[in-house]
């Protein structure tokens, strides 16, 4: 994971976190805080803040002393979300360049039938 100094690194590691586990990296068990803030050279206290965010949110619970495990049935329902996010900011993208929703149809089913 690449850090971008712009914007709050533990919503960067919010993200990341979120995408491995809707990826199926993490399956599991989410790496301690420890582990991470090593990997990503950031303080423990900014990956602990992210870990927090995502328990508030339901995606994982974490036991002191024995880690942070992802919740069941949040992968797919955190698949789900994503997906249409970047479905929906693919349609804003194309609607501001001037595309109908009819016309975006369309361009999405030239794609599907190429594949």
């Amino acid at each position: 994971m690449k850090i971008d100094k712009s914007k709050p690194i533990w919503r960067q590691i919010v993200q990341e976190i979120k995408e491995r586990i809707s990826r199926g990296e993490i399956v599991e068990n989410v790496p301690t805080v420890r582990a991470l803030a090593e990997e990503l050279g950031v303080n423990p206290n900014t990956v602990a803040r992210a870990y927090r965010e995502m328990e508030r949110e339901g995606i994982v619970e974490s036991w002191v002393g024995k880690g942070t495990w992802v919740k069941k049935k949040s992968r797919d329902k955190l698949k789900d979300k994503m997906v249409e996010e970047v479905v929906d900011s693919f349609v804003e993208s194309l609607t501001s360049m001037g595309l109908s929703k009819k016309e975006i149809k369309k361009l999405v089913r030239k794609i599907d039938d190429k594949n």
